[in-house]
């Protein structure tokens, strides 16, 4: 299985959203679209993986390849970059706690090959509460 994640922020910060799914063997059996308010890009970015790997660990998920397009919260992350933020840090914090026992493979994507997460973060938004 496949996990994909995306955030979006109009303004940065700005209005933003959410986007995560979860694809296996091409279908996808997951997906979320969730508006956030405002948000900066980073922090909507890590809320979506977050979504993600909630929703891995409520499946019973204990293998778990993700794909996003953000380098920083991918490198952050696997601890490759240093967090200097601490409202970022305690989101990376929490994507540890999500992923402890679980065999999670983290894999930055370009943007062009997360375009269903993409559309799902924008769609949060547009279709706002």
């Amino acid at each position: 299985m496949i996990g994909y994640f995306d955030g979006a922020s109009r303004g940065n910060p700005g209005e933003a959203g959410a986007g995560a799914c979860i694809v296996d063997d091409g279908n996808v059996v997951w997906e979320c679209a969730e508006y956030l308010g405002v948000r900066t890009n980073n922090e909507a970015e890590y809320t979506a993986l977050l979504r993600l790997l909630a929703e891995a660990r409520a499946r019973g998920l204990d293998s778990l390849e993700i794909r996003g397009d953000s380098k920083l919260v991918v490198s952050q992350v696997k601890r490759e970059w240093k967090i200097n933020l601490p409202h970022l840090r305690a989101l990376a914090s929490e994507a540890w706690r999500l992923m402890d026992g679980m065999n999670v493979k983290l894999i930055w994507t370009p943007r062009e090959k997360n375009k269903l997460a993409d559309a799902l973060s924008n769609r949060a938004i547009d279709e706002k509460p």
